[in-house]
């Protein structure tokens, strides 16, 4: 019952928000077509007791009051679903954008890549689309509830040990209810698991990796192992599903007991001071708690399901941060005048045994253009995430104009910064959406992305597009023309080029689908747009690559080892301490000359 009263506040806020006319009417045309079902019995037990007193005039009225109930019960509940239906559809577009906004508005990364989190995002998606009919169900079981409370007044009219029937009947709905606890618990089991079958599905089926797989001849592995993950699914599930059907079962079964049992005390009234009409009524109305405690059982089980989705939703807003009365920080400078630093700053990710940055101590001064350099697993790619606010360090502070970056607006300091990550998306928009995007204002503004495919020297691109930013880039659609990894990377670059005036700008490994002239060019459009910046706003502008020799152009030159800074300078200062970064360097001139 908590959780029913949970989903119906809940639901009917919702509603009130939504569209108050289709709330109200619906429910009202709703309960009256509940209504009329008890009423239909009174009415039959009238007709009976007046037929069997030749009172024909009086049966016949009766008779026709009775036929119009009926047809208010037949019509009304569908003229409510009309209602109803167009509310569910604005509710699962509703909760929908708040699932993606729970996900994607988060301060940091950090529970994105938490299996927990992820596990119930992937529950919350699959039973979104079953909240469309919710509200339907939530307001049938209260109006269902007002429905027995009215037979049971009819009932104990007639006799008040009758009134036993109802309460009898809610054994079902609390052993049903029991049944879907069970069954949701197994379903959290299975989630890591069947998200394993999909993206395996996605894997053996998608144009991306088919190469490899049918250079591997790995096919059949690939169906071994979804086989192996979907037999495993089935056990757990179907367990829980006998579990549910036996508790189910057990209480339709007492509730059978006592409705017959209410069918014999109906006869035995029948031989007593009962009528016969009376007697007619009591049977027609247990005939109607036993098809009133089956429907409550079912939509009680939809709310039940229906609440589960709505605290799982609840719970990923409070772990994603996002309360109603969180503070909304303040806002970032309009320029940089110190620079950025970090203070003793150390992050681990969830579920990592070591951290992927160690107490690290770093001043990056305004306006200067900064080179990270380490090998794989350095955490490069890390520390550039946590200067852009997409994780907050487990321990130390990042500072912005000596300001902690946890104390500004996480919206506020997004806006201000513009990335290219290594793994950056492949968007099968159009040109001109995939590119403005990255300065949403802008999206529509073809002159904002045509600056934009400017600065970031991808003319040729376009020009090669029959119809220019209106062509659809990749091939998930007919029309769509698949780029090439150099060409998807000046798209990326492109759109990270909408933000013209960020105080942070990061480029990750930019440079590693491009040939050697492409990332030349890469080099001189990152140059230029350093200088704008700082020149500009006092911009700090931070390119990660493993080739050293492009980093020569950097004003400061970080190199990490192992999740620390170990050495920092200048190409000429690093070079003549004969260090770290000496040694890289000298590996990788031997292995381009010799």
């Amino acid at each position: 019952m908590k959780d029913f009263l949970f989903c119906f506040r809940f639901l009917l806020g919702l509603s009130w928000r939504s569209s108050r006319r289709r709330l109200v009417l619906g429910g009202l045309l709703l309960l009256l077509g509940y209504l009329a079902s008890p009423l239909v019995s009174v009415e039959l037990r009238l007709i009976i007791d007046a037929l069997v007193a030749d009172r024909h005039s009086s049966a016949i009225g009766w008779c026709l009051a009775g036929a119009a109930t009926l047809m208010a019960e037949l019509m009304l509940g569908h003229f409510a679903h009309l209602f109803y239906f167009e509310l569910g559809e604005q509710h699962e577009e509703m909760l929908g954008r708040r699932l993606l906004r729970t996900i994607n508005e988060s301060r940091g990364l950090a529970q994105c890549e938490d299996p927990a989190f992820a596990d119930d995002v992937d529950l919350a998606r699959q039973d979104l689309v079953k909240m469309r009919g919710t509200v339907e169900s939530v307001l049938q079981l209260a109006c269902l509830v007002v429905q027995t409370l009215v037979t049971a007044s009819i009932l104990v009219s007639v006799d008040a040990w009758l009134l036993l029937l109802p309460p009898v009947a809610l054994v079902p709905v609390l052993l049903g209810r029991r049944g879907e606890e069970i069954l949701d618990r197994a379903r959290g089991r299975v989630s890591a698991a069947q998200r394993s079958v999909r993206h395996l599905r996605d894997i053996a089926s998608s144009p991306d990796t088919q190469k490899e797989i049918r250079l591997s001849d790995s096919h059949e592995y690939l169906i071994g192992l979804t086989g192996d993950l979907e037999r495993d699914i089935d056990r757990v599930l179907g367990e829980a599903e006998r579990k549910q059907a036996l508790l189910r079962a057990l209480g339709l079964g007492v509730f059978a007991a006592a409705y017959a049992a209410s069918i014999v005390f109906a006869f035995h009234q029948a031989h007593g001071a009962a009528s016969i009409g009376a007697t007619v009524m009591v049977i027609t109305l247990a005939t109607q708690v036993s098809r009133q405690m089956a429907s409550g059982f079912d939509l009680l089980s939809a709310a039940g399901a229906a609440a589960l989705w709505l605290r799982r939703l609840t719970s990923l807003r409070e772990r994603a941060g996002l309360t109603a009365d969180a503070a909304p920080g303040m806002e970032p400078p309009a320029a940089i005048t110190a620079g950025i630093a970090l203070d003793q700053v150390s992050f681990t990710y969830p579920g990592a045994a070591a951290p992927a940055l160690r107490s690290v101590s770093l001043h990056l001064p305004a306006g200067k253009s900064v080179a990270l350099v380490g090998g794989n697993g350095a955490g490069k790619s890390t520390l550039i995430k946590l200067l852009n606010g997409l994780y907050e360090p487990t321990s130390g502070r990042v500072l912005i104009d000596g300001s902690d970056l946890a104390g500004i607006g996480a919206d506020g300091w997004r806006s201000r910064v513009a990335a290219l990550f290594q793994d950056f998306a492949r968007l099968h928009f159009s040109l001109q959406d995939s590119v403005g995007v990255g300065q949403v204002s802008d999206v529509g503004s073809a002159d904002a992305v045509r600056r934009a495919i400017t600065r970031a020297r991808a003319e040729p691109l376009l020009e090669r597009l029959d119809d220019g930013l209106s062509t659809v880039l990749g091939n998930g659609y007919d029309d769509g023309v698949d780029l090439s990894g150099g060409q998807w990377q000046n798209v990326g670059l492109a759109r990270t080029m909408m933000r013209d005036r960020p105080l942070l700008l990061c480029l990750d490994e930019p440079g590693h689908a491009l040939d050697a002239l492409a990332e030349q060019w890469m080099c001189e459009t990152y140059e230029r747009t350093a200088g704008e910046i700082a020149a500009a706003v006092g911009g700090v502008t931070i390119f990660v690559t493993h080739r050293l020799s492009t980093v020569q152009l950097a004003d400061l030159i970080v190199v990490l080892d192992g999740g620390a800074v170990v050495e920092t300078g200048s190409h000429r200062e690093l070079m003549e301490r004969a260090g770290h970064y000496a040694e890289l360097y000298d590996l990788q001139s031997h292995a381009y000359t010799s």
